[in-house]
């Protein structure tokens, strides 16, 4: 992919030959295809990532299903609503268009590029009932850099679609209903395990966070935060769902401010999108998840009109960096 890709239709650069598992790095072991989906419960503070990678070279699978709801910004797992986390799992056919892991989770694609169900049949009376319909087309890296976008750690094949997500998840035996925005992605690169941020570069961590004013209103960022400082990033991602339009981001910045325990407590985005109109996010941190060097929470969003959103921000921070670069009066 190159970018070119920035002046043609955004969409255009992603197939159906992409829904099946691309050509790995001949034995390469770290080679690694990702299929991710994300929801969010905001009346009950629920985040949720169904994380599977898959080791083609090595023929196994790993499958994360994880749920939270902690109003603690140190939770870690020991305060995780669900968690499932298998890690050889044995691999399905080629295409991810319709799939079944050992764990219970199932996969299908019913409309072309746009439309999937998802079941999941757990443990402790636990299970999801959901379909995704995408707000967007699959977006592929290559077409939604921002002005930063050589600053961006992700330089191999992904992408990622912002959903329409509903539909039913019991946990633990209590049902709840699903009607809200949220996000999916699927990646192809060499990424070894390990401390390393999942193989991407060790000095900059890169986050992805989304927000949803309902079906009509939706945007994503992926963002570089370097460690000259923790408390800012630059955008060089994303693009905004408005209605029946996909918009490019032409630049953005990120604010954050923490928690004693490095978890990001607050965050503002400031987006200007390609008609040259300027988004301000304020996001409020409102149940949390650590995970490794990272962390996971559910967010309430306002906009400048203050209608109130929800999303969620991924992966944000490092704690080994932050530990040596602190922020001003922290």
């Amino acid at each position: 992919m190159t970018s070119d890709h920035r002046t043609a239709p955004l969409g255009s650069a992603i197939g159906l030959r992409d829904m099946h598992f691309h050509a790995p790095r001949f034995r390469d072991y770290r080679w690694l295809e990702t299929n991710t989906y994300s929801f969010t419960i905001p009346e009950a503070r629920i985040g949720c990532h169904i994380w599977n990678g898959f080791r083609t070279n090595l023929g196994v699978v790993q499958s994360g299903i994880t749920l939270f709801s902690s109003d603690n910004p140190g939770a870690g797992a020991m305060e995780l609503d669900y968690s499932d986390q298998c890690n050889h799992l044995p691999m399905p056919p080629d295409s991810l268009t319709d799939f079944s892991l050992a764990n219970g989770l199932a996969v299908s694609m019913t409309k072309p590029l746009n439309e999937w169900d998802l079941r999941y049949e757990g443990a402790d009376d636990t299970v999801f009932d959901l379909h995704y319909r995408g707000l967007c087309p699959p977006l592929h890296i290559s077409e939604t850099g921002t002005e930063a976008a050589g600053l961006g750690s992700i330089k191999y094949g992904h992408l990622d679609q912002m959903m329409a997500i509903t539909g039913t998840v019991r946990l633990h035996g209590t049902d709840h209903a699903v009607n809200w925005p949220s996000w999916r992605d699927h990646s192809w690169s060499p990424r070894p395990e390990g401390a390393a941020r999942g193989g991407y570069a060790s000095d900059v961590s890169a986050n992805f966070d989304y927000g949803a004013f309902g079906d009509d209103f939706t945007f994503f960022v992926q963002t570089t935060q370097r460690w000259d400082s923790v408390d800012h990033a630059v955008v060089d991602h994303g693009y905004i769902t408005d209605g029946a339009d996909v918009l490019r981001l032409k630049a953005g910045t990120g604010r954050f401010v923490y928690n004693g325990n490095w978890s990001t407590r607050s965050l503002v985005y400031e987006l200007e999108d390609e008609r040259g109109r300027t988004h301000i996010f304020n996001g409020e941190a409102v149940s949390f998840h650590h995970i490794g060097p990272t962390v996971l929470a559910v967010v309430r969003w306002t906009n400048e009109s203050g209608d109130v959103g929800w999303g969620q921000y991924d992966w944000h921070g490092n704690v080994y960096r932050q530990q040596t670069t602190k922020p001003p009066g922290f």
